[in-house]
């Protein structure tokens, strides 16, 4: 008699565990806006690199205390080195683009642009993981970029902020590929401790001439920044290492909201026309650009487990 074949899980081999990623993710977009938040305040008189560079001393404390906590070792072996530190070395530089571009950039408009970042997922995707984007993909792609251009307003002069916030997006879209094929053999506090370290070193160096001292009530926004800082990089560094940044992604969006309600309380910001379609326009086509790609994982899993099943009755 034939074992039938176990029931087909639509969701991808890596995608387990996303209600648990789904949590993380609204957890780290609250936190990170917090952090937004507070870091543009202080980039008013302190400067960026600082900033980060402290954030960073701080960020690893924090990830230290809550190892202890969690029990969940940084581990000194890495299996996939060379992935780690391309990386790390790519999420560095997105946060220097972000925090930049956060320092010139309205609150809501540096997030809104920052959001494109599904739409580079789905881009960097195919080299990366590799995945394919179809026409409607592509057309939904072609959309979220309209939004941003709807944002930047090209006819008045690109900023080059914006530019910097599409550098981080970028960026993260990258370090959320990687991160998905790190979470296979690497825990989560582990790629976020060499993280924080490298943003520490490379940071270390400029140092010598843009240090300033400040008085203790900065260092301390410093410390809450960075305490929320890497809540939120734990959360979605976790999310992404457990579940599809496909089915995880359109809850980033929650970050959104966040922001352009502190921007609104703490400096007035109030986006303009063509911001708020923008945005629309942004999280929209990247809420469909998510949808088909779950759409053709499923179509993917269907067909395997079909395949699976002619192979065993054929062998049967």
């Amino acid at each position: 008699m034939q074992k039938s074949a176990p029931p087909l899980n639509p969701i991808s081999p890596r995608s387990n565990r996303v209600t648990l990623g789904i949590v993380m993710t609204i957890i780290g977009g609250l936190c990170f806006s917090i952090q937004d938040a507070g870091i543009k305040w202080l980039t008013a008189e302190v400067a960026v690199l600082q900033i980060m560079f402290l954030r960073s001393l701080f960020g690893m404390a924090f990830l230290g205390a809550s190892t202890l906590a969690t029990g969940e070792r940084i581990s000194r072996r890495i299996r996939r080195p060379g992935l780690l530190l391309t990386r790390t070395v790519i999420n560095i530089l997105s946060w220097i683009f972000f925090f930049f571009g956060l320092k010139y950039l309205p609150l809501a408009t540096a997030v809104a642009l920052f959001f494109s970042f599904p739409l580079f997922l789905a881009i960097t995707s195919v080299p990366i993981l590799g995945e394919t984007v179809g026409l409607r993909r592509s057309l939904g792609i072609i959309a979220g970029f309209i939004g941003v251009l709807f944002i930047t307003n090209p006819t008045a002069g690109i900023e080059w902020p914006m530019l910097m916030m599409l550098a981080a997006a970028l960026g993260w879209a990258i370090v959320a590929n990687f991160t998905r094929i790190l979470g296979e053999t690497e825990n989560t506090s582990t790629i976020l401790f060499y993280t924080l370290f490298g943003l520490a070193v490379v940071l270390a160096i400029p140092q010598f001439w843009i240090w300033h001292p400040i008085d203790g009530g900065t260092v301390g926004l410093i410390a809450g920044a960075a305490f929320f800082g890497v809540i939120a990089q734990f959360c979605l560094t976790k999310a992404y290492s457990i579940a599809s940044p496909s089915l995880i992604a359109p809850f980033e969006y929650t970050a959104l909201i966040w922001s352009a309600t502190l921007g609104f309380l703490i400096w007035g910001d109030v986006p303009d026309r063509y911001g708020m379609i923008g945005a629309a326009l942004i999280v929209g086509s990247g809420l469909y650009v998510i949808h088909r790609e779950r759409i053709v994982n499923r179509t993917n899993q269907q067909l395997k487990h079909k395949n699976t099943q002619n192979n065993a009755s054929s062998v049967g």
